[in-house]
């Protein structure tokens, strides 16, 4: 591989990266584990604040959202690891969940619906190459590309990401915090997004 590249030649071996793991890999299934894990550790610090005392659920999910977006960066970095190769190791259709309780299996399983909803959300407004691109840094990491302004070194993945990513994590944010005010708001005795939901459904349907 030539260490030295110019603008063109970046740009192409960057489209045929994105192009051929989108081909080969099911990377809507990967982004959809990696929401899954990033809703399940800010759902596991909501839960925890409010068992501090926290009853504000704007607050509680505001701080949730910004912790798990850390988690999401991580999650991205070992994912992107994956997908140096062009072809990934095939599934041999097994998979060993860990012993959970009846309500630790039903967190787990609607993180995994919601997952799979974020990922499709993402996937429509073209999210899926935007990861691909932070794979690409990481996975030609030290190639020069040579351009008029001046030269770069391929491998600032997570400049990547959070520039592929501030603008969807800033409008889930915003709706996440906006909804759960509203959600308090109708049912001021409510500190969590089931009782809220509950209290104001039950007041729509009298």
């Amino acid at each position: 591989m030539n260490d030295d590249w110019d603008d063109a030649r970046y740009e192409q071996e960057k489209r045929n990266f994105v192009e051929s793991r989108l081909r080969l890999h099911s990377v809507y299934l990967h982004t959809a584990l990696i929401f899954t894990a990033t809703w399940l550790a800010g759902w596991f610090l909501s839960w925890l604040l409010l068992k501090l005392g926290v009853s504000s659920m704007p607050l509680r999910y505001g701080l949730g959202f910004f912790v798990s977006y850390f988690v999401f960066i991580a999650c991205v970095r070992i994912w992107a690891d994956t997908m140096r190769t062009e072809r990934g190791k095939p599934w041999d259709g097994g998979f060993d969940f860990p012993a959970l309780d009846g309500e630790g299996c039903a967190v787990v399983l609607i993180g995994l619906v919601l997952g799979l909803l974020a990922a499709a959300l993402f996937a429509i407004t073209g999210g899926l190459p935007l990861l691909l691109e932070v794979a690409f840094e990481l996975a030609f990491a030290g190639v020069i590309v040579r351009r008029l302004s001046g030269r770069r070194t391929v491998g600032d993945w997570l400049g990547a990401l959070v520039r592929n990513t501030w603008r969807h994590a800033l409008v889930a944010l915003m709706v996440l915090i906006a909804l759960a005010a509203w959600l308090q708001a109708r049912a001021p005795g409510a500190v969590t997004f089931a009782a809220a939901v509950k209290m104001v459904w039950a007041g729509v349907s009298r």
